[in-house]
C-alpha cells in the first residue's frame, strides 16, 4: 500500500465530490511497524540507561530488589539496542527495495522549497504575514526532526557497540564513547520530549494525540492545515474531497468514554513526562549533594566511626587494616633488598602490582619457565612457617601464604631442584648487601647483573595470567576455589591497565611530557640546546 494511496468507495477512483475520499493514508503498515519499534525500543532504553545516572542511595532503599533490577538493567538495554539497530537496518531496507520505501525516502530529502518556508514561516511568527506558508507532505520540521534520527540512530548506535566490546578499544576511545552516548541520549530524549510530543500531541489541532501512528490516516480537513500544498495538489487532481467548512465548527455532542479517557492519559502523559524532564535536568546537572549535618548513629558503620575506635585509622586517608602489612617470618632476598612493595616506578599502576606481593613470590612473574631447564609447579608456603599447604584459606588475597614457582627436574620423576625464590648463590647476595655502600655505581651495576640473571627481560604481562584461554597460570588447578579463579581469569582490570600503559591522551594534557617529547625531537634533529 502507497503511503499517499487514497481511501476511496471500493477501491475506486471518483470524481464527484461527494464520493471522493475525505482522508489519505499518511503512513502506511511497515511504516506504523517501523514506528512501534523505534518507540518501544527508544523508551526502554531511556529508562534502562538513564538508571545509571540514579544516586546509588535510592538503589540501595530497593534493598535485594534494587540488585536484581540493576542485574537485568543491562541485558535488557542491550537487547533493546540490538531491536533498534535491526529496526534502522530494516528501514534502510524498505527505503532501497520498495517503491513506498522510495517514495517516502525521496518526499523526505531536503529542497530549496525548505528554505524559503523557514523564512515564510519565520515572517509569520514575527506578524509579517498573515498565513503561514502551504507545505508538501513532510514539512522542514519533519525532515529535520527524521534526519536528527537517522544521525543520532548512528551515533549511538556505534558508540553502543564500542562500550559493549569494551575489551577490543582504548580508554580513550571507550571514554569518548561514553560521553557521546550519554550526551546524544540526552539530546535524544529532550527533542522528543519538546518536540515531537508538542508536534503529535500538545499542539492546538492535534490534541490530546495524533492517531497517524495507530491507524496511519490523516482527515482532509487536518491536511488542509499541516500540509496545505499537497492537499491542494490532490483536490485539484480529483484525488481528495475539498474541505466542507460546515462540518468544521467545534464539537458536536457529549464526549465519549473513549475520548475522555484518551484526553485523561494524555494529561498524565503531560505530568509524566515534565516529571522526567525535570528529573533528567537534576541528575545531569545538578547531582546529588550531601550534608555535613551531624545525625544519630543508626547504622553498624555509623557507630564504628563514631566510636573510640577510629584513633588507629587517623594516620591514613584511607582505612588501612594489618593485611596490608605482609608478615613473614623467613623473607628471602627479593624482599630484603626490594621490601614487601616493589613497585614504585609506575605510580599510576603500582597499587595493582604491589597487590599481588601478598599472595605470590616475585619470581612467578619475574622467573619465567622457557628460561630454564625443567618445569615450574607453583606451590603454596606458609608464611610463617614455610611448609608446603594444599588449601587456601581466607580472600581478597589474604591467606597467610604466598604460590611460588618450583623448579623440577624433566627427568628423575620430575623431582623438585629448588624453590625459585631461594638465590642460587646466598652467600655473593649477602657480601653484596654488605659491602654495596663502598662499591662503586658500576661495581653496584656489575652485581646486580649476577643477581638477576634469570631475571626475565620481560616479566609475565596482566593478559597473560587473567584471560580465559590460555592463561599463564592454572588458577584451578594451584588451589583456587573454581568461582574464584573463574572471577580471576576475567580481563576487565588486566585490559584497564593494558590500555593505560598503551595510550591514554599520553601528552596533550601533561606540559612536562609534552616537554620532553619535544626535546627528545630536538635531540633527534641535532637542534637540542643541551
Amino acid at each position: 500500500m502507497d503511503s499517499d494511496k487514497i481511501i476511496g468507495k471500493d477501491g475506486e477512483m471518483m470524481h464527484n465530490n461527494d464520493n471522493l475520499p475525505k482522508e489519505i493514508v499518511r503512513l502506511n503498515g511497515p511504516e506504523r511497524l517501523q514506528h512501534l519499534i523505534t518507540f518501544v525500543t527508544f523508551f526502554i532504553l531511556v529508562i534502562t540507561g538513564y538508571m545509571l545516572k540514579m544516586p546509588e542511595a535510592w538503589i540501595l532503599k530497593l534493598g535485594s530488589y534494587g540488585t536484581t533490577i540493576f542485574e537485568y538493567r543491562g541485558l535488557v538495554h542491550r537487547i533493546a539496542g540490538v531491536i533498534m539497530i535491526i529496526g534502522g537496518l530494516d528501514h534502510v531496507r524498505y527505503c532501497i527495495f520498495t517503491k513506498a520505501g522510495r517514495s517516502f525516502i525521496f518526499a523526505m530529502i531536503p529542497t530549496l522549497k525548505d528554505v524559503t518556508d523557514i523564512i515564510g514561516n519565520m515572517a509569520y511568527y514575527f506578524g509579517q504575514r498573515p498565513e503561514p506558508p502551504e507545505f508538501e507532505r513532510f514539512d522542514y520540521r519533519e525532515k529535520a526532526e527524521y534526519l536528527a534520527l537517522v544521525a543520532g540512530t548512528i551515533i549511538i548506535s556505534v558508540t553502543g557497540i564500542f562500550l559493549w566490546s569494551e575489551v577490543y578499544w582504548s580508554k580513550f576511545v571507550l571514554d569518548l564513547s561514553i560521553m557521546i552516548h550519554g550526551m546524544e541520549a540526552c539530546l535524544a530524549t529532550m527533542a522528543i520530549i519538546v518536540w515531537h510530543f508538542y508536534q503529535v500531541h500538545f499542539k492546538p489541532g492535534q490534541f490530546p494525540m495524533s492517531r497517524v501512528w495507530i491507524d496511519g490516516k490523516m482527515s482532509n480537513h487536518h491536511l488542509k492545515i499541516e500540509h496545505g500544498a499537497m492537499y491542494n495538489r490532490l483536490v485539484a487532481e480529483g484525488k481528495l474531497a475539498p474541505v466542507d467548512e460546515h462540518d468544521h465548527h467545534g464539537h458536536h455532542g457529549p464526549k465519549s468514554v473513549k475520548q475522555v479517557f484518551v484526553e485523561f492519559m494524555t494529561y498524565c502523559s503531560i505530568l509524566f513526562f515534565m516529571g522526567v524532564m525535570f528529573l533528567l535536568g537534576k541528575l545531569l546537572y545538578f547531582p546529588p549533594t550531601y550534608s555535613a549535618k551531624a545525625k544519630t548513629p543508626s547504622t553498624g558503620f555509623d557507630r564504628l566511626i563514631h566510636s573510640g575506635d577510629t584513633a588507629k585509622y587517623t594516620r591514613h586517608f584511607h582505612n588501612v587494616d594489618d593485611t596490608v602489612n605482609l608478615k613473614l617470618a623467613n623473607p628471602q632476598f627479593c624482599v630484603t633488598c626490594h621490601g614487601t612493595l616493589p613497585h614504585s616506578k609506575a605510580p599510576d599502576i603500582r597499587s595493582f602490582l604491589n597487590m599481588h606481593s601478598y599472595f605470590m613470590a616475585c619470581e612467578v612473574c619475574h622467573d619465567r619457565e622457557e628460561n630454564f631447564s625443567g618445569k615450574f609447579n607453583y606451590v603454596w608456603f606458609d608464611n610463617m612457617t614455610d611448609e608446603k599447604i594444599d588449601k587456601i584459606e581466607g580472600s581478597n588475597g589474604v591467606y597467610g601464604a604466598r604460590l611460588i614457582p618450583v623448579l623440577v627436574s624433566d627427568s628423575n620423576n620430575g623431582n623438585e631442584i629448588r624453590r625459585m625464590d631461594e638465590a642460587e648463590d646466598p652467600n655473593f647476595i649477602k657480601s653484596y648487601i654488605a659491602q654495596k655502600d663502598i662499591l662503586t655505581p658500576e661495581e653496584q651495576g656489575k652485581a646486580k647483573v649476577i643477581i638477576h640473571k634469570n631475571m626475565a627481560k620481560k616479566p609475565v604481562q596482566c593478559t597473560e595470567c587473567h584471560n580465559s584461554k590460555q592463561p599463564y597460570i592454572d588458577l584451578a588447578r594451584v588451589g583456587y576455589p573454581p568461582k574464584r579463579a573463574e572471577s580471576l581469569y576475567r580481563t576487565e582490570v588486566a585490559d584497564m591497565i593494558n590500555r593505560y600503559m598503551q595510550f591514554y591522551l599520553p601528552t596533550m594534557f601533561d606540559p612536562d611530557l609534552m616537554r620532553k617529547q619535544k626535546m627528545n625531537e630536538l635531540k633527534m634533529e641535532n637542534r637540542s640546546t643541551d
